[in-house]
């Protein structure tokens, strides 16, 4: 009975956590009529929206993101997968996409998107 109630108890716990208030949204571009990076990211700050993700380094929307707090996780593309695994090329690709960026907050940066490890063409 004691270890049920102890279960109770962490799960209450789990529920009321209040360090879990982040929230994120993968920020896609694919349609007609998008409105623009700056006006995003206003729609981002203005519902309290701290994390945002791209599939891959939209220099506009890295504009954009210039001195917001919000966090970003940024996609090496899947045709750009193969050409990085030359040290020079993904040194040039870290520079051009991240550190030209000093003020944009980069907490992560995902390779790849969907990648088959059975297909050797991603």
């Amino acid at each position: 009975m004691a270890s049920k109630f102890l279960l109770l108890g962490l799960l209450i716990n789990l529920l009321i956590v209040k360090d879990a208030q982040s929230v994120g949204v993968c920020y896609g571009r694919n349609g007609d009529g998008l409105p623009s990076e700056r006006d995003v990211v206003r729609l981002y700050q203005r519902n309290g929206i701290t994390r945002m993700r791209i599939y891959d380094p939209h220099q506009p929307t890295l504009e954009a993101l210039r001195g917001t707090n919000i966090e970003l996780m940024i996609g090496v593309p899947n045709d750009r997968l193969q050409s990085l695994s030359d040290q020079n090329a993904a040194n040039t690709w870290v520079r051009d996409n991240i550190q030209r960026y000093p003020n944009v907050r980069f907490r992560y940066i995902a390779v790849g998107n969907e990648v088959d490890p059975n297909n050797g063409d991603s």
